[in-house]
């Protein structure tokens, strides 16, 4: 007998409407966001020829993750974590226009693009925080693995709906189209997240401090022994294994010898590995094979990029490519799901943007 897959297990976060239009939003602004890393990272190329400014770009896109999240996590616990959210859309699509619009003018140039990287960053980080702190809020808690999962299939799958749909544009029309492209990608992400109909907020008062609600957090995150080992983990694995974006652009120019679509391919190649991944934690049970597969995947994620390193031919570095995607993702997804359950509502907000 050959034994049925019971689909119903891997979606059922979904059965939330609310989730559904978290979901949905989320894909339209990451799409936008991973879509804008693959155009930015292919037009500073063309425009300087360096690889180092390339790096320097996307430096300037993640460098604000340092300072900005926990501001969000302080505003999503003060305020209607939807309202954050909101706002952080609106200012990407702000973003956005502003770097078509530059483009359109034709004077758009290399420190203007990492400028506006760096605002894209500064506000990804909200749109995170937020998504992350109110996840929770939207399913039930014995669904929250299934979520964070799933939410990690709209992050990151969208690495492959972004970059490969912003690649027709960006290879017949060049930067130009493929940052309009970018623009309609958030506006989709919009019309989703204004659908939610869930208000939730954490549990600071009006009048409470910035530093006295990042002390609150701070002090709740050392007491708790599994909190502190997650996010040395977590830690250790971001700025180990995440910094191949930077690399890529000129990895597809030098290697794979397509510096424009090859960048696409790869990220693509990420964004398929991660949603294949991110589906099969959605479907796990059991507290043993979540850490059998946190272990393997931390593991993974390391030898992943050798395999990239070594690729030979663009055959084999695609699919070194979805294996670092994948092993990330499932290792994120865990490891993220696990510190949702034990924050507790009214500091969610604070601990997701010290987690970021």
């Amino acid at each position: 007998n050959v034994r049925m897959i019971n689909w119903a297990a891997y979606t059922l976060a979904f059965q939330q409407s609310d989730f559904r239009w978290l979901w949905a939003g989320g894909l339209g602004g990451n799409s936008a966001y991973w879509g804008l890393l693959v155009v930015r990272a292919v037009l500073v190329l063309q425009m300087t020829g360096s690889s180092t400014m390339v790096g320097i770009t996307t430096f300037a896109a993640m460098a604000p993750r340092f300072v900005t999240p926990p501001i969000a996590g302080y505003l999503a616990d003060r305020f209607t974590r939807r309202t954050v959210l909101v706002s952080g859309y609106l200012a990407q699509m702000v973003h956005s226009f502003v770097l078509a619009s530059l483009a359109l003018a034709g004077v758009l140039d290399a420190w203007h693009v990492v400028g506006l990287a760096a605002f894209n960053g500064a506000v990804r980080s909200f749109q995170m925080t937020a998504t992350q702190s109110l996840v929770p809020n939207v399913v039930p808690k014995e669904h929250l693995l299934n979520a964070v999962a799933l939410n990690m299939v709209s992050t990151h799958g969208s690495k492959f709906v972004g970059p490969g749909l912003v690649a027709i544009p960006l290879v017949l029309s060049g930067p130009t189209a493929a940052f309009v492209a970018c623009s309609a990608f958030y506006i989709a992400g919009l019309v989703g997240i204004l659908r939610i109909r869930t208000r939730t907020s954490g549990g600071l008062s009006k009048g409470t401090s910035f530093a006295a609600g990042q002390k609150e957090a701070v002090k709740y995150i050392l007491s708790s022994k599994p909190l502190v080992a997650l996010f040395l983990l977590v830690m250790m694995h971001c700025s180990m294994t995440m910094a191949y974006e930077s690399v890529l652009p000129s990895f597809a120019r030098d290697v794979i010898k397509d510096p424009v679509g090859g960048v696409s391919y790869l990220m693509m190649g990420v964004g398929a590995g991660s949603v294949i991944l991110a589906l099969l934690v959605a479907g796990m049970k059991g507290q043993r094979t979540r850490g059998w597969i946190f272990l393997v995947t931390g593991l993974a994620s390391g030898i992943s990029l050798v395999l990239l390193a070594v690729s030979a031919n663009p055959a084999m570095a695609v699919i070194a490519a979805g294996t670092m995607g994948g092993s990330q993702v499932g290792f994120m997804a865990i490891a993220n799901s696990s510190i949702q359950t034990i924050a507790p509502d009214e500091l969610r907000g604070r601990i997701t943007g010290l987690n970021q």
